[in-house]
């Protein structure tokens, strides 16, 4: 989504209201109706991030767009929470420089209720969600497909050079739903034992007696195969200590490091070109999947 690069500056313009002229149907989607009030909204929206042309054309395709993504995303009851929403929101503020209060203040300023925006938003994560829950079925790359494209970039490394992890993953245990005197309980148990911990030789025996701990060897790990999270939390730690707590549905995770080694790697090269390649092909297939709804959705245009 393109930010409102200057929104910042809205915020000295005087406000025209929101008071509706007549409002009319413009379009009927699936039976769901497009009012002018809609569009003269997503339309001044799309004006403030820099949309250029047939503004008004673009605004009723997109409203067009969103209202097929919401049918197909309740068919497979699939939704936006409000938390998720005003997260974006959040985001789009923060990048913006703006608290999400002034970012409504800013757009009420312009003539745009944040509630087009947050209708905007709601349609997207809904669609993107069911998107990437039907792309991880039948469009996850394939080894055979990470090797082709690193043979056929012929500028990028066929090997980079990655860190090698011996691990161990220590969890403190934690309900699903833990209150903010156990967690701080956990945290500080998580504390203790990285202070105590120097070494996986003395280390590990002494996690595996401390109540509510957990002790799994983790293996030999490359870098890229971890995830995001974890290579964060491991990046600075040294040999026999454990890295700091990363939260989970049930507990707190860290990772003991045994051993660690540079090394080139094919494999950490494939890695790394994945999500490259899957986002790409995630995109496509969201294109082609709401091009689709839109050949098979009841459009009436008024």
């Amino acid at each position: 989504m393109r930010l409102i690069a200057s929104l910042a500056v809205v915020l000295m313009l005087s406000a025209p209201q929101f008071a509706a002229a007549q409002t009319t149907i413009v379009a009927v989607v699936n039976g769901e109706p497009i009012t002018s009030y809609d569009l003269r909204q997503r339309e001044a929206l799309m004006r403030l991030t820099g949309v250029r042309g047939n503004v008004r054309q673009q605004a009723l395709d997109e409203l067009i767009d969103d209202a097929v993504r919401i049918t197909e995303a309740e068919r497979y009851q699939v939704s936006a929470s409000e938390g998720q929403v005003n997260a974006a929101i959040a985001e789009i503020a923060k990048r913006v420089k703006l608290s999400p209060g002034q970012l409504g203040q800013a757009l009420g300023q312009s003539g745009v209720n944040i509630e087009t925006l947050r209708d905007r938003l709601r349609a997207q994560i809904a669609f993107n969600s069911l998107t990437r829950a039907r792309f991880r079925r039948s469009g996850m790359v394939s080894e055979q497909e990470l090797v082709a494209a690193l043979l056929k970039d012929e500028e990028r490394e066929n090997t980079i050079e990655t860190t090698l992890y011996d691990l161990e993953q220590i969890t403190i245990a934690l309900p699903d739903d833990p209150s903010q005197a156990r967690l701080n309980r956990a945290n500080k148990r998580a504390e203790d034992l990285r202070r105590r911990f120097t070494s996986c030789r003395d280390g590990v025996p002494m996690a595996r007696k401390t109540r509510n701990v957990v002790v799994k060897p983790f293996g030999k790990r490359l870098a890229p195969e971890l995830t995001r999270e974890a290579r964060a939390a491991l990046e600075d730690v040294a040999v026999g200590r454990l890295s700091k707590p990363i939260r989970v549905p049930r507990g707190l995770v860290m990772f003991a490091v045994c051993d660690k080694s540079t090394q080139r790697s094919t494999n950490a090269a494939m890695k790394e070109l994945e999500p490259t390649m899957e986002e790409e092909r995630g995109r496509q297939f969201s294109q082609q999947y709401l091009r689709q709804l839109r050949r098979d959705a009841v459009i009436e245009r008024r």
